[in-house]
C-alpha cells in the first residue's frame, strides 16, 4: 500500500475507494460530501481524516482576482480563535481549509476560490460573469441586486454572477443549481 503525506495532517494517507453509504462521508478539506470514487484517507483506524483528490492537490498559495494585492495561503484550519471563518465570497462559515490573507483577514472556501469566471445557464440568453462586488452597474455606488433565479436579494458583501447585458444577477448557489464541486484552480 502506497502512503502519502499532506501538510494538513500528521498521519500518513492512502488512496481508498469511497463506497456510497447511508452515513455521510465528509471531506476534511472542503467539508462537502464524498460520494463514491477515490479519496485520500488516514491510515490510522481511529482517525476519520479524508480528502477529495482535488482537495489533496490544492496549491499552498494562489493569486486570486478578488484579492489582487496579496497572495492567499491555504490554511488547513481557520486562523481565528473560535475555529471558524466567514468566506468573503459566499458569506457562509467554514471550519476546515481556507485560502487566507493574513494582512487583510480575507478568507475563501476552497470551492469559492475555484468558481469559474463565466457560467452559462439554459434559462438565460447571455453568459453570466462572476462579480466580486455589487458595483457592476458602473455607477460607483453599491446597488441592491435581486437574484433572477430565486427572486431574493443578493447580499451586498457576497459575490454573485451577473449578466452585463441585462444588468441582472444571481446567487452563486442559484447559478450552480447543484452542489458545488471543487475544481482545478
Amino acid at each position: 500500500m502506497e502512503e502519502f503525506s499532506h501538510f494538513s495532517h500528521r498521519h500518513s494517507l492512502k488512496i481508498s475507494d469511497i463506497v456510497d453509504e447511508e452515513d455521510q462521508v465528509i471531506c476534511s478539506g472542503c467539508e462537502h460530501d464524498l460520494s463514491g470514487g477515490s479519496a485520500y484517507t488516514c491510515t490510522k483506524n481511529n482517525c476519520n481524516f479524508i480528502l477529495h483528490d482535488s482537495c489533496f492537490e490544492l496549491p499552498r498559495q494562489i493569486k486570486h482576482k478578488s484579492h489582487p494585492k496579496h497572495t492567499l495561503s491555504l490554511r488547513f484550519f481557520p486562523p481565528y480563535n473560535d475555529g471558524e471563518f466567514t468566506c468573503d465570497a459566499c458569506g457562509n462559515s467554514g471550519h476546515a481549509f481556507t485560502f487566507h490573507c493574513e494582512k487583510c483577514k480575507f478568507d475563501l472556501h476552497v470551492e469559492c476560490a475555484s468558481l469559474p469566471e463565466i457560467e452559462e445557464r439554459e434559462d438565460h440568453q447571455h453568459p453570466l460573469t462572476l462579480c466580486y462586488s455589487n458595483l457592476f452597474l458602473g455607477k460607483g455606488d453599491e446597488v441592491d441586486v435581486m437574484c433572477y433565479v430565486c427572486k431574493r436579494g443578493v447580499g451586498k458583501s457576497c459575490w454573485f454572477y451577473c449578466c452585463l447585458a441585462c444588468k441582472c444577477g444571481a446567487h452563486l448557489d442559484c447559478v450552480a443549481n447543484q452542489e458545488i464541486v471543487v475544481s482545478e484552480i
